[in-house]
């Protein structure tokens, strides 16, 4: 599978919230930065892609990879609105860092908000 199928695929993953599809793209070992948070291992990445924030409808939408030889830069916007009353609640982007183990599986994923 190329790199970006497997970044696209990946994001897909955590999006709908289906953690093992993210953990069979994942390194055992992968690391995950989320601002000050780290999460280490398969098992963190199977919880984190299963937690649905409460009271938010929340999407990450793959804007553009740039990057090669197992680097990769993700420019992604993500959008959360209010699950009651559909109002937006938070429309940012990101970058999100991503680096792929000689397998071509995600060994490491940055997370950071992208400035304008």
């Amino acid at each position: 599978m190329a790199p970006e199928d497997t970044i696209r695929r990946f994001c897909e993953a955590i999006n709908t919230h289906d953690g093992d599809g993210a953990a069979a793209l994942a390194d055992p070992r992968i690391v995950i930065v989320i601002g000050s948070n780290e999460l280490d291992g398969v098992e963190a990445l199977r919880a984190m892609a299963a937690q649905r924030p409460e009271g938010l409808d929340s999407s990450v939408d793959v804007l553009g990879i740039e990057g090669a030889g197992g680097r990769y830069e993700v420019t992604a916007r993500r959008v959360q609105h209010w699950s009651e009353t559909g109002e937006l609640a938070v429309d940012q982007k990101l970058s999100i860092l991503i680096e792929l183990n000689d397998e071509g599986l995600v060994a490491r994923a940055e997370l950071q908000p992208k400035p304008d």
